[in-house]
């Protein structure tokens, strides 16, 4: 797959291996996930 599209908005996949999600420009972080966020 080379990319994913919402409603027409390429969007970025929510980081890390254990959640699962989209984000789009309309969505502000954090996200859990990445490096650092395992506990809160």
């Amino acid at each position: 797959m080379d990319a994913c599209y919402v409603d027409g908005e390429k969007v970025t996949p929510q980081p890390g291996n254990f959640y699962g999600g989209w984000i789009t420009k309309d969505i502000t972080g954090p996200f859990k996930g990445a490096p650092g966020t395992w506990g809160w």
